[in-house]
């Protein structure tokens, strides 16, 4: 399992029990009660317990697979095992002493990266030697890794690593998988030597197993059920995990992989993993850990989390140029993505683009290292097919991945939409007020515009009359727990209000008005905010304000005319009525009374101007020069009224 792609969940764990025993025994002695309960819950008693570890075959598979073990002793040393233990096939083997020692080395120097004692076991690829000679490796194991066979006493348990491979043979297991009888004599007089309450057996082949019929663990079998305590076996070699049960007073398990080659079975049994075992005087209980599964405490730091959410605001993220599009087809434009790592390590970072049917994009992939503090730009040439009667998406993803101390890999993404701009749109912008036309809005339709400015300071007004005098409702809203928005909204005792919200670092500043409006003719509303008070005024007479000391905020969400967004950006809380001479300018216009304009004009504060007297294919063009075209949504429309 790659820690890029590395499940967050602290373990997978198939729990199988052994010499079963209850949950642990609760004591008479109540827990000291803070309030009074109807439940009596009681202490729990105390117990002894220790737990070990076991690695399955590390060989047959790629080079890759010592970064597994890696792993497997990462997860031993956080979880603070009294012990490990292996089942075999250690090296890749098969080789030479030149060769053989090299791996030995490279084996020795990661398993003594743990911090508990482990004990080896021979597995065929630890002693067989190629080309054949007497003895194979078996020496060269003996002096570098231990005895071949040999027990010792953990507190009440007693530890067997029994040899299997004393032929230099799997072939024929009727003939070469038979335990001699010096190894037989050893076995019995060893279960004779001790007093341990239980018996824990390591071996690489399990010969208990159907492939190893005819060879003589029949007889190793009658020798545990004479000794008649409670015994666990674990071997390797066959690459796949299976818990072949309890046979008398002996149950049997064989290991799949740690860093070994793997089977079909890559999701259940052949998956890469380390067996945790804890003992109980009374009881064993066996885990299966996935490799990589088990987490330290510290795998994600408090400011790395910070980092993460930065990240995912996705200001790393920039984009400077519009994509153009015009009635006529083939309008070309052109525009900058950047990238910039602002984290205090080194990321990948990646940036594709995309766009409806018919457009082209010519650019360099970006998929690179970036260092910290530093950027990297991608260019990128548009072609656009003829205007249609929706906005055109144009789509700039762009990915980073956050490298955790623990090892951990998180990918964190954003999506930019590229400002469009409407070639040959200039005319159709400009204000008409001999042939006056305003938005009119039939509660399931809305314009959308872009506006990707942080403003520090801002007004936001426009003109609106209602159908009817219906619930809450966006007139002009980009709120979503930041930013700015107008409302249209009832009060409880039916009386219609509108509302200013100014999104601060501290909260919403919510700005009310002193009386109900008349719904059905023509209001001017206005939300003004100069950096630190926030105020509001519905036909340029002040209802309410606020001071703060607390910044603005921002988000990436469109300006609704007409709805607000949802968390996702889509509109919601749709405006029956009409709307006109939309503007938002980076300035505080109004700090006193005033009469407001029937038209408003641009100036070099304004952002955005909608006029609402023409439309250009799908779009409602912006008269500001900033290109902040407002865009259908639904089926808005324009109809002509004298004011």
């Amino acid at each position: 399992m790659s820690r890029a792609n590395l499940s967050i969940s602290l373990a997978v764990w198939m729990w199988a029990t052994t010499f079963g025993g209850a949950a642990l025994a609760q004591g008479e002695q109540p827990v000291r009660a803070g309030t009074p309960s109807e439940q009596s819950l009681q202490a729990p008693t105390g117990g002894d317990s220790f737990d070990f570890m076991i690695f399955g075959d590390r060989t047959g598979g790629p080079k890759e697979g010592i970064e597994v073990l890696k792993d497997a002793v990462k997860m031993a040393n956080r979880m603070d095992m009294d012990l490990v233990l292996t089942v075999g096939d250690l090296v890749q083997g098969y080789n030479l002493p030149v060769q053989w020692l090299t791996e030995m080395r490279e084996y020795k120097s990661v398993m003594d990266g743990l911090t508990m004692p482990w004990y080896p076991v021979a597995g065929n690829h630890d002693v067989y030697a190629r080309p054949q000679r007497p003895g194979g490796n078996m020496d060269l194991y003996k002096t570098h890794f231990g005895p071949l066979y040999y027990s010792f006493d953990y507190k009440w348990a007693h530890f067997i690593a029994l040899f299997s491979d004393e032929a230099l043979s799997f072939s024929n297991p009727t003939e070469d998988q038979n335990f001699s009888p010096e190894q037989m004599t050893w076995l019995r007089d060893d279960l004779k030597s001790t007093d341990a309450s239980m018996v824990f057996v390591f071996l690489h082949h399990p010969r208990w197993t159907r492939r190893y019929e005819g060879c003589n663990w029949d007889d190793v079998h009658k020798m545990f059920v004479e000794d008649s305590r409670p015994i666990t076996v674990f071997a390797g070699h066959i690459h796949i995990y299976r818990d072949d049960g309890r046979r008398d007073n002996v149950h049997y398990y064989a290991l799949a992989t740690t860093g070994g080659a793997r089977g079909p079975f890559t999701d259940t049994a052949n998956i890469h993993h380390a067996d945790f075992v804890r003992v109980r005087p009374d009881r064993v209980t066996v885990a299966v850990l996935p490799v990589g599964s088990v987490l330290g405490g510290d795998f994600a730091l408090g400011e790395e989390v910070d980092t993460m959410f930065a990240l995912r605001r996705g200001e790393w993220t920039s984009l400077s140029g519009k994509a153009a599009i015009g009635i006529e087809e083939g309008a070309g434009s052109s525009f900058v993505v950047t990238l910039r790592n602002p984290t205090d390590r080194t990321m990948r970072v990646a940036a594709t683009v995309t766009g409806p049917k018919g457009w082209v994009f010519e650019h360099e992939d970006v998929d690179t290292e970036v260092l910290p503090g530093k950027d990297v730009s991608m260019s990128v040439r548009a072609t656009a097919p003829s205007l249609g009667d929706f906005a055109p998406v144009v789509q700039v993803r762009g990915e980073v991945w956050y490298p955790l101390r623990s090892g951990l890999i998180q990918p964190i993404n954003v999506t930019l939409q590229a400002p469009i701009d409407l070639v040959g749109a200039e005319p159709a912008a400009q204000a008409r007020p001999d042939n006056n036309g305003v938005l009119a809005l039939d509660g399931s339709s809305t314009a959308r515009v872009e506006v990707p400015e942080r403003l520090a300071r801002y007004t936001l007004e426009c003109w609106v009359r209602a159908d009817k005098p219906t619930g809450r409702a966006g007139l002009l809203a980009k709120t979503e727990s930041s930013a700015y928005g107008i409302f249209w909204s009832d009060k409880r005792d039916g009386a219609t209000m509108p509302k200013g919200f100014v999104g601060t670092t501290e909260g919403y500043l919510t700005l009310e008005t002193t009386r109900p409006w008349q719904w059905d003719r023509w209001t001017h509303v206005a939300l003004v905010f100069d950096g630190s008070k926030a105020s509001f005024f519905v036909n340029g007479k002040l209802q309410s304000d606020q001071t703060t000391d607390a910044a603005a905020t921002h988000n990436r969400h469109p300006l609704y005319i007409g709805a607000d967004p949802d968390s996702r950006g889509q509109a919601t809380s749709f405006f029956s009525g009409a709307i006109d001479e939309v503007r938002l300018s980076s300035v505080a216009r109004y700090d006193k009374p005033f009469i407001p304009r029937r038209v408003f004009q641009r100036d070099e504060n304004t952002l955005l101007l909608l006029h609402f007297d023409q439309t250009f294919g799908g779009a409602f063009p912006d008269d500001s020069g900033t290109g902040h075209h407002a865009w259908v949504v639904g089926k808005p429309k324009i109809e002509r009224v004298k004011r």
